[in-house]
């Protein structure tokens, strides 16, 4: 099962991890972990989950029936007597006496009319489809934050990978430039020139390394994780693209978690709209009496109906379609929003594919089989300083320039990802 697929069977009642405190991430992190981790203690999922308990509660709450009331009363109790050392009767009657003790027990029930209870329960049923699609996309948006940081770490380690090797390949040529100058092949001047010339090369390495270590916390973060000593797993992909622009946006059309969102949204408010109408109806309260005066007994039934003479719930009904006006509006721009999401993906795909081929593996070993030759050159004395460093910045800049094509490659995949709600196919 694709972690994909978990988030579903968690939205159907699998629990997830509560809101724990931070605990140390691997020391090995791949981001098929990642993403497991993110599943089980995203605080944002969580709180998802959280809502989706809510709406089955009151989707519980719907369904019941207006409970009955039982009513008991007891009056007229005689107090004073005229007969002296009398004390007041409470179950004896006196045909004499003007009040007669009076004992009544009354069940009301209320009966519903107009489909109130249907009505109530299809909005709550909705409202439950809309939060389980809500986690979904909490885990979706969670989801793409994450990989956007772990790609950001992955192209930072490839980039210190290659700081470091520059450093020593550089070091050599600043070793061989010092035993040139001390046999008198070159000045002293080209060894300060190559010393003050490793200093981008260092500070590459800096750079490279605070990017990281900033990636890496940032992929804590989304985690609910302490960094630690982890370090980043895994590399670049950069399998094809296989569904046309039509079939990317009408997957995210059909199963974008927001849209059915939206979707699920205008559901409830339809069914709004029709308990709305449904109050129009009235309501019959039914009362079934026993009744005890003195030593008589009698049975009785209480018909209430209520009158519309100051609220016929016109307003009520009016308030239900401005809501339904305004779900609508809210999923043809959660539709709208897919599309663009969709669009801008490709879009970015088709540069980073671009990219990537200008940066390709061939062009690469190009420029490093030059590189080489200036390298060789310049250990034979045919080549001067200066061609050796623009070399190795040539060298650097391409090799740089293919890590971030290969970076915005796989961004563009999980991009279009989020923008679908699905895995690519």
């Amino acid at each position: 099962m694709t972690r994909w697929a978990a988030i579903g069977v968690c939205a159907m009642g699998v629990a997830f991890g509560q809101a724990a405190a931070p605990v140390p991430m691997p020391a090995q992190l791949g981001l098929p972990q990642a993403e497991q981790m993110l599943l089980e203690r995203s605080l944002a999922v969580a709180a998802s989950r959280g809502q989706l308990e809510a709406a089955q509660a009151l989707r519980q709450i719907a369904g019941y029936k207006p409970n009955p009331t039982l009513q008991l009363g007891a009056e007229q109790f005689p107090v004073h007597s005229n007969m002296p050392g009398t004390v007041p009767r409470f179950f004896s009657s006196n045909l004499d006496a003007a009040t007669e003790p009076t004992y009544t027990a009354q069940f009301i029930r209320l009966y519903e009319r107009g489909g109130k209870r249907e009505a109530r329960v299809a909005q709550a049923e909705a409202q439950i489809d809309a939060a389980k699609a809500q986690i979904l996309d909490s885990f979706r948006t969670q989801l793409w934050q994450l990989r956007q940081a772990f790609a950001a770490a992955l192209l930072a380690r490839e980039n210190l990978k290659l700081a470091e090797a520059m450093d020593q390949e550089y070091q050599q040529t600043e070793d061989l430039t010092s035993i040139r100058v001390k046999s008198g092949d070159l000045a002293e001047m080209e060894l300060y020139r190559v010393r003050t010339g490793r200093l981008p090369f260092k500070q590459a390495i800096l750079d490279a390394r605070t990017a990281y270590q900033q990636a890496l916390r940032d992929v804590a973060n989304l985690l609910n994780a302490s960094a630690g000593g982890a370090e980043i797993t895994g590399d670049f992909s950069n399998r094809p693209l296989r569904q046309s622009l039509e079939e990317l946006v009408k997957t995210a059309l059909d199963r974008r978690p927001d849209v059915t969102v939206a979707r699920n949204n205008s559901r409830a408010s339809d069914a709004g709209v029709r308990l709305a109408e449904a109050q129009r109806a009235r309501d019959i309260s039914v009362t079934f009496e026993y009744q005890q005066v003195g030593n008589d007994s009698a049975l009785g039934v209480i018909t209430q109906i209520p009158l519309f003479m100051y609220n016929n719930q016109k307003a009520g009904v009016a308030q239900a379609v401005s809501m339904r006006r305004v779900a609508e509006a809210q999923l043809r721009a959660a539709e709208s929003q897919a599309r663009t999401d969709v669009e801008k993906a490709y879009q970015a795909y088709l540069t980073a594919r671009g990219a990537t081929a200008l940066y390709g593996a061939d062009n690469l070993e190009q420029v490093q089989k030059l590189r080489e030759a200036v390298a060789y050159s310049f250990k034979r004395g045919e080549a001067s300083l200066f061609e050796l460093l623009d070399a190795e910045r040539t060298a650097r800049q391409a090799t740089i320039a293919y890590n971030q094509a290969r970076a915005s490659y796989q961004l563009s995949l999980w991009q279009l990802e989020a923008a679908i709600g699905q895995p690519l196919e």
